[in-house]
């Protein structure tokens, strides 16, 4: 009973059964207890945090990263602004800010497509793969350091992919 719950299979996969509310949830007021939007909030809240202090010494912001992430894993190691908004969830002018500065900072450049001169085409510089690959390495190395069991790891992929799935369904959690 790890964490102090006990564990219940399902059909799908193992779930985790809260045997008691954890500490948190009295400590921020929760008389009701936690539901899952709760969870989710409080862990948005302490990865973010985390996230947040792990980019900050290569002096980068979390959106930064994943713009470069996002560019980095693109087909043929570059990006359309308007394709990083929509895989990022950002608005055009955001990107273009965050891309100014990422430019300025000699970690992107950005050029006209050669094949439809109304388009511009982002692609990391040397020094912006560097980098994205110095951050994603570290990100790698904070996770590992979460210690899970491999069969937590698992059954947290297989959960998280079905919310991610729900969540993103059109319409999801809205009444008719």
């Amino acid at each position: 009973m790890p964490n102090g719950r006990a564990m219940t299979a399902t059909s799908a996969t193992t779930v985790a059964a809260p045997a008691r509310e954890p500490g948190w949830v009295d400590e921020v007021g929760l008389t009701g207890g936690a539901g899952l939007l709760a969870r989710l909030v409080r862990l948005n809240m302490l990865v973010s945090a985390a996230l947040d202090g792990l980019v900050e010494p290569f002096g980068l912001t979390v959106a930064d990263y994943l713009v470069l992430g996002t560019i980095r894993h693109s087909p043929g190691g570059q990006g359309a602004p308007s394709r990083l908004c929509r895989l990022l969830g950002r608005t055009s002018g955001g990107m273009t800010l965050a891309l100014d500065r990422l430019a300025a900072a000699g970690l992107v450049s950005r050029a006209p497509d050669p094949t439809d001169r109304r388009r511009i085409i982002v692609e990391l510089t040397e020094a912006g793969d560097v980098l994205s690959r110095r951050v994603n390495d570290r990100l790698h190395e904070w996770e590992a350091e979460l210690a899970l069991p491999a069969a937590v790891r698992d059954d947290l992929h297989l959960t998280l992919d079905v919310l991610l799935d729900a969540v993103a369904t059109p319409g999801a959690g809205r009444r008719p």
